[in-house]
């Protein structure tokens, strides 16, 4: 792969490998792992071009499997794909089978901690026929690595494609209050706009609390808020929140 996070922004993906490098990491992208090697003392790995890295341990994080082999699905009609991840509704989260409903990890992306008990939820209220209001139209996504991150709604790339003419503004930690305090040096909202309806389209974050910050962002967008908000509204000085408001003026 040439890239990591292809579902986050850019920019900001561009930022959290840049603080990782900074922090003493090697990323190497688009490398293809040849062969993996236990030794005495250490761990091998050799890769395609004949380079090889060593280490103390090799973690292979490559996704989650449903745990489904044993549940007799076929007995019920109900398939799972190559990964053991089960279709269901994405509205009721009801499979195939008309009295059963699957949610979380099993179902597949997005497998957050979060966004599986909310699954549950609707899955629950739909068996006992308890009426639901439509879902909010977006729900964020935490990535706890140092440095954080944190979006919801669109990335850049998304409005882009859209065609619709937008915004951007950006408010860097170190240029509010609360980060000179707490000597923050790294990190940054971003906020797009819709030129035409000025509504807040995505918000994302990479840094400090960034996965505390982004619920301000996603607050605004279900509830369809605009630009006009954060140039209008006090925040809190000093607090990182109130970057929220410089990118809103910087947009």
């Amino acid at each position: 792969r040439n890239t990591i996070l292809d579902f986050v922004d850019r920019e900001i993906v561009d930022d959290f490998i840049h603080q990782m490098r900074d922090r003493g990491m090697t990323i190497r992208l688009g490398s293809a792992i040849k062969e993996i090697a236990s030794k005495p003392d250490y761990a091998e790995v050799t890769l395609a071009d004949g380079r090889s890295i060593r280490s103390e341990m090799v973690l292979y994080a490559a996704g989650r499997t449903g745990n489904v082999g044993a549940l007799g699905l076929d007995a019920v009609g109900i398939e799972a794909d190559s990964r053991g991840r089960i279709k269901v509704d994405p509205q009721t989260f009801r499979t195939s089978a008309p009295n059963i409903y699957a949610a979380g990890d099993v179902i597949g992306f997005p497998s957050l901690a979060s966004t599986s008990m909310e699954q549950g939820r609707v899955a629950a209220c739909h068996a006992f026929g308890v009426p639901l209001p439509p879902p909010p139209e977006t729900f964020p996504y935490g990535i706890y690595a140092v440095p954080e991150i944190s979006t919801v709604g669109q990335s850049e790339e998304q409005v882009r494609e859209s065609g619709g003419a937008y915004e951007v503004g950006v408010a860097r930690f170190r240029e509010t209050s609360r980060g000179h305090i707490m000597g923050v040096n790294t990190g940054f909202l971003k906020l797009l706009f819709s030129i035409e309806t000025r509504r807040l389209l995505g918000a994302h974050i990479v840094g400090e609390g960034a996965t505390e910050l982004i619920h301000i962002g996603q607050a605004v967008i279900n509830l369809g808020g605009t630009v006009d908000f954060f140039v209008n509204n006090t925040f809190n000085y000093p607090t990182l929140a109130e970057a929220y408001k410089i990118a809103g003026l910087d947009a």
